[in-house]
C-alpha cells in the first residue's frame, strides 16, 4: 500500500439515473417557524439528515500492511546475506538492489 491515505467514504451509496451519490439517514427532527404571507406565520417540522461515513482503508490496516513490508523487506536481506555468505549460487551473481525499505515515504 504505498500510496494509502485513508479516504472518508460514505457507508450508504445510492444510485439513479443521474450518477451514484451518498444516502442519508434522519438523525432527528426539528420544527421551525416558516413565514406566510403578511403577518401570518406557521410551523413545520423537517428532518436532519446525516450521511453515515467510514475511513477506508482504515489507519489500522494501513499501518498493518506497512509492518508485513518492513517484515517481508527484512526476510529479503536475510535471504540475500545468506546466499552470498554460502556461496550456493555459483552461476547467479547476487547484487545489492533491493526495493526501497519505505516506499510510502517520498524521499
Amino acid at each position: 500500500m504505498p500510496g494509502a491515505v485513508p479516504r472518508c467514504v460514505p457507508t450508504i451509496v445510492k444510485q439513479n439515473q443521474h450518477g451514484t451519490h451518498a444516502g442519508a439517514i434522519v438523525v432527528g427532527t426539528e420544527r421551525i417557524r416558516v413565514r406566510g404571507p403578511g403577518a401570518r406565520a406557521t410551523w413545520k417540522t423537517i428532518d436532519i439528515l446525516a450521511c453515515p461515513v467510514t475511513f477506508s482503508p482504515h489507519p489500522q490496516q494501513i499501518e498493518a500492511a506497512r509492518r508485513g513490508y518492513d517484515d517481508w523487506w527484512q526476510a529479503l536481506g536475510w535471504v540475500r546475506e545468506g546466499l552470498i555468505a554460502g556461496g550456493m549460487l555459483r552461476e547467479v551473481e547476487v547484487t545489492g538492489a533491493t526495493p526501497k525499505a519505505q516506499p510510502w515515504n517520498k524521499g
